[in-house]
């Protein structure tokens, strides 16, 4: 089952998850600005995760109350740690089937990319809003990675590549908002990192999604091959870069 596997992977690094999040960080910050001047009294966080993203909408709305749901325990027994205003409840659930209550605002930060069937699953949340209610979200692209992407097929073909590479593209996600909503905006961002070193990057990957191995790749990481991908990424990019596609997406019914 696609939806057990995704929670016993991110039930596996929940308690490593915020500290390598900068990335998701940022983009909850730029999401909170995108989403814009909203007055909502009841707030769903779809895949909320450890929290990250729950204090600020608690912040921004001190009015709302809010709802998390999300697949993994492990990352919800985080967030309820972190949170301990009244306002914010937890419930574990699939937040890519979720269809229970109404609500003013549903925003979600980082969670989209890893849907099964985007399109339906954003036509059940809009099913879910008030009238006048807003959909807001960010989700990183399949241009994420593309530096460390662009190394893998140097060194081992294209075969390999990151499982970025299968996320909903900019267009994409256009004609799936059109088909939703009345009123839709799309904003395209980028973040980029510095790594000291190869191995830190993947391991940051490796702590901030669904897979045990960093990114989906199915690469067994000798010190050899190591070697051999961090050589051809410096002689690309000069040093080891991460980029972040971040999309930016809104609707209204």
């Amino acid at each position: 089952m696609p939806g057990t596997l995704i929670a016993d992977n991110f039930s596996a690094i929940a308690a490593r998850y915020d500290a390598y999040a900068e990335p998701q960080r940022r983009a909850a910050e730029d999401l909170l600005a995108f989403t814009g001047p909203v007055s909502p009294w009841v707030i769903l966080e779809p895949g909320c995760g450890t929290g990250l993203y729950t204090r600020l909408l608690l912040a921004a709305f001190p009015r709302a109350e809010i709802l998390g749901v999300d697949i993994s325990a492990a990352m919800l027994e985080v967030a309820r740690r972190k949170i301990a205003d009244p306002r914010a409840t937890f419930r574990i659930a699939d937040a890519e089937t979720f269809d229970d209550g109404r609500y003013d605002l549903i925003s979600a930060n980082a969670a989209f990319q890893w849907f099964t069937d985007l399109p339906g699953s954003l036509a059940r949340l809009a099913g879910l809003l008030a009238p006048g209610g807003t959909l807001s979200f960010s989700f990183f692209g399949p241009e994420t990675y593309r530096e460390l992407d662009q190394a893998l097929r140097e060194v081992f073909g294209d075969d390999v590549r990151v499982s970025c590479r299968r996320f909903a593209a900019h267009d994409e996600i256009v004609d799936i908002l059109h088909a939703v909503f009345g009123y839709c905006e799309i904003e395209e961002r980028c973040y980029t990192r510095t790594f000291p070193n190869l191995g830190i990057l993947l391991r940051s990957i490796r702590y901030t999604g669904t897979r045990g191995q960093p990114c989906g790749l199915a690469v067994s990481w000798t010190p050899g091959r190591l070697l051999q991908v961090e050589r051809a990424y410096r002689q690309r990019h000069g040093e080891i870069l991460a980029s972040f596609q971040g999309i930016f997406c809104k609707g209204q019914r």
